[in-house]
């Protein structure tokens, strides 16, 4: 993982207006290929204007950000032993859509409610029900599936979904990743993380809160 929030720092660092997405995802490549991990890496975005972001991941482009843009870079990579983590936070110097607003005000409960599930016996269907639920309050729903089990392959089984009866295990190593959009499917709100299903609760494996970044935030000032 120090790899992979490595490279989200200097993401964080390159953050500025007038950029390109390519330019500000830049940095962290740099540092990720450094560190070893560019052998196999996958780091694409989800982009869009007014402080609301299109509901389809494409690769960073010449396209210049503005102010307003909001910025959902999905980075995910292997490390020198071969084995993906996941990670993800929102960028954005403006202010937040209307809706993307709300869908923020949803997303802490939904993590933390996946979280508390991800303990030895549950069901991994039981992990996403309660993400879906959470959203479904609020109005939205899910663009596909919450997550997935994650190893030497990116996507492995079994995954967190509505129809994968599978009991979890101790340490298993899964990806959060709830995608949820407007009841168009064109606006959206992402993140990921990688966990660690434990006896009781799962475990977060970044140090990082969720929140919207905006550039001017270091490691060393941004509380756990």
């Amino acid at each position: 993982m120090d790899i992979i929030l490595e490279g989200f720092w200097s993401l964080v660092d390159a953050y500025e207006p007038g950029k390109t997405e390519a330019e500000i995802m830049a940095p962290a490549v740099e540092r990720f290929f450094a560190r070893g991990a560019g052998p196999r890496m996958m780091n694409i975005v989800l982009s869009g204007a007014h402080g609301q972001a299109e509901a389809h991941f494409k690769v960073p482009g010449q396209r210049a950000v503005a102010g307003d843009d909001l910025l959902l870079y999905s980075l995910e990579i292997t490390g020198a032993g071969g084995y993906w983590v996941e990670f993800s936070r929102p960028l954005l110097r403006g202010k937040l859509s209307p809706t993307t607003q709300k869908m923020a005000e949803a997303y802490p409960e939904a993590l933390e409610a996946a979280r508390k599930l991800m303990r030895t016996g549950e069901l991994a269907s039981s992990v996403h029900r309660v993400v879906a639920e959470t959203f479904a309050r609020h109005g939205f729903s899910l663009g596909h599936l919450s997550g997935h089990s994650i190893g030497t392959t990116m996507i492995e089984h079994p995954a967190i979904g509505a129809n994968c009866d599978v009991p979890l295990e101790e340490n298993m190593i899964f990806s959060l990743h709830p995608q949820v959009v407007d009841q168009d499917a064109t606006v959206c709100l992402y993140t990921q993380d990688t966990y660690r299903v434990g006896k009781a609760e799962g475990e977060c494996l970044a140090d990082v809160p969720w929140r919207f970044f905006t550039g001017q935030e270091t490691k060393e000032n941004v509380a756990p």
